[in-house]
Parts: structure tokens; C-alpha cells; sequence
């Protein structure tokens, strides 16, 4: 299963061209799994410029369970996860990013994100990352049960802020 961060969801709605919103298609077209905590579809959601966009992509989100809630251990282990970065000497901008982190941990969930915040924690924890880079070998879909290259890549046209289909233009 993959916890999709707010840095890619933001990115992929806009239609910005990333490896990570890339997978992202890749991912909603292949049916994988995907869930979101409650934190990252508010951060989505607070980007909507109108009521109307934020309808469109609230019904698009919810398509995706939420992550189950954390619990106060977790928000402990999310300050440790923080502590220990530091004293590695890498400074986490976000306490929120820690506690995603600390949800994929305690879910065993795999992360797609576009923030170095995870890059420095994956320094320190076995935080398991997405891996983006199958999407740029022409022909290759991320396998659903085996976390590596098969098939074609499949075709999934971009979705604008507006939740409408499209090439992003």
C-alpha cells in the first residue's frame, strides 16, 4: 500500500510533469492501493482556489481510504523520528512530515513524496519510499504485487486542479 504526500497529490492535480505524479497516474490507473492521511488531504484541500475546485478534488480524494488515525505513541515517535534527524544533522522543516513518516513506519505503507524532509528521514529510518524511477523506463508499469517493473506503461491523462481531465492546459 502507498501513503501519497501532499507534495505529489498538489503536484499531480496541477499537472505538473514529475516522476512522482508520473507514478502517481501510473499508480491510479493500475488500481494499486493508495491511501492518504487526514493532514495530507487537508493540506490538498486548503490549496483550492474556489469552493467548486475544492469540491471536485475532495470527491477525487475520497475515492482513497484515509490512514488510520494516529495515536498519541505516534505523535512520541514522530518527535523522536525529528530528535534523531537532527542529531544526525539533518533539520526536518516539518513536524507533519514526521508523523507521516512515522505512519508509514507503524503501517508498513510505502511513501511517494517530492519533499527532501523524507530524503533526510530515509537517512536515519527504514522509511520505504515509492520507487519513482520505474516510471521513466519506456514500457514499464509498477507491478502490484511485486513492487518492481512489468508490463506497459499505462496511458493516464493528466487531471488539472480542477479535478477535469486533460492535458493540464
Amino acid at each position: 500500500m502507498i501513503l501519497v504526500d501532499s507534495s505529489v497529490w498538489i503536484g499531480f492535480l496541477n499537472g505538473l510533469n514529475s516522476a512522482e505524479a508520473a507514478f502517481l497516474a501510473a499508480c491510479i490507473a493500475e488500481d494499486r492501493p493508495l491511501v492518504i492521511p487526514g493532514l495530507v488531504r487537508t493540506e490538498v484541500l486548503v490549496g483550492a482556489r474556489t469552493e467548486a475546485d475544492a469540491l471536485r478534488v475532495s470527491q477525487s480524494l475520497s475515492a482513497y481510504p484515509l490512514v488510520p488515525e494516529a495515536t498519541p505513541a505516534d505523535y512520541e515517535r514522530a518527535a523522536a523520528i525529528y530528535r534523531t534527524c537532527r542529531g544526525h544533522g539533518y533539520t526536518i522543516r516539518s513536524a507533519i512530515d514526521c508523523l507521516i513518516a512515522q505512519l508509514c513506519l507503524r503501517d508498513d505503507y510505502e511513501l511517494l513524496a517530492k519533499d527532501r524532509d523524507f530524503d533526510a528521514i530515509s537517512r536515519a529510518f527504514p522509511l520505504r519510499r515509492a520507487p519513482t524511477h520505474l516510471i521513466h523506463e519506456p514500457g514499464i508499469s509498477y507491478a502490484a504485487n511485486r513492487g518492481h517493473a512489468r508490463g506497459r506503461q499505462s496511458q493516464t491523462p493528466r487531471r488539472r486542479a480542477d479535478g477535469n481531465h486533460g492535458s493540464g492546459t
